[in-house]
């Protein structure tokens, strides 16, 4: 039940800003306080690996505590150096979210799915032009990859209702030895009563990493036809939050992104879509 909700957790991309020039109290924290929420509605993160069942978001929890230098959020554990209101650097500890897209439990043992949350990855079409048989493999007939834990450095920039941030993450337990960096561009804005947050991000992650999860050996299969040694790859992810209080608890609240997937990637026998979509239309309330 901890795995499962530690999942969740992950899956619901949901961020705060600490306590120190913050207006927006939907995502914001006050030092010392926890914030806790919970968000119900209807959502999907969709699975690029082939034969990949999609997550259906249902029930999110948003757990989160910062305190003048520790925190905690969703997940993740962290600490920052001598914050300030335009620079702030931070040291953490997160699980790995790569290996989620192999997890073999059923959320809908525990979530109620719904009619657009259950569409897993497309199947290769089998009829290939040039009459040779496909070249893929389903995520059902392989070995187990394991999890990890990661281990990051993240300085964020802040500047009026802008955020740059620039993680590095290295694998902790040594489980794939691989490495990933990310470049983030955040803009805070308002339209009528809706508060919205626009993001871009660039992610680089090393042949390590992405050849231990989408690689394909003999640990997989005795097929030689179906052997991939996977490169790194340069993932592009852009999306849009948005909410709008409907009193001191309750508020409407959305989640759009899209992440462009790279040839590293993509080429692999295991992965049968360019790209994944997360979703996400419900309501929130603060405890």
């Amino acid at each position: 039940m901890l795995l499962r909700f530690v999942l969740i957790l992950l899956f619901t991309g949901i961020y705060h800003a600490s306590a120190w020039g913050c207006e927006n109290k939907l995502v914001c924290i006050e030092e010392d306080n926890w914030s806790i929420g919970v968000a119900f509605g209807v959502g999907a993160r969709t699975n690029p690996l082939v034969d990949g069942d999609a997550i259906p978001l249902i029930v999110l929890p948003d757990v989160a505590w910062y305190g003048e230098h520790a925190y905690f959020d969703n997940g993740e554990f962290g600490y920052q150096w001598q914050p300030h209101q335009d620079v702030t650097t931070e040291v953490f500890f997160r699980a790995n979210t790569e290996r989620a897209y192999f997890a073999f439990w059923q959320p809908s043992n525990i979530l109620l799915p719904t009619s657009n949350a259950t569409d897993g990855a497309d199947t290769p079409n089998p009829d290939d032009p040039e009459g040779e048989p496909p070249r893929y493999i389903s995520v059902n007939d392989i070995a187990q990859r394991k999890w990890s834990l990661d281990i990051g450095v993240r300085t964020n920039w802040f500047n009026d209702k802008s955020r740059w941030s620039l993680t590095f993450i290295h694998d902790a337990l040594n489980v794939h030895n691989g490495f990933s960096a990310t470049g983030q561009y955040q803009h805070d804005f308002e339209w009528q009563d809706w508060t919205l947050s626009t993001h871009l991000s660039v992610t680089y992650k090393s042949n390590s990493l992405i050849d231990y999860y989408y690689g394909i050996s003999e640990r997989d299969t005795s097929d030689e036809n179906l052997w991939y040694n996977a490169g790194s790859a340069l993932q592009v992810t852009g999306g849009l939050l948005f909410n709008k209080p409907l009193n001191q608890q309750w508020h409407w609240l959305g989640r759009i992104q899209f992440t462009s997937l790279s040839s590293g990637m993509t080429d692999s026998p295991l992965v049968s879509k360019r790209y994944v979509t997360n979703m996400f239309f419900g309501v929130g309330y603060r405890f």
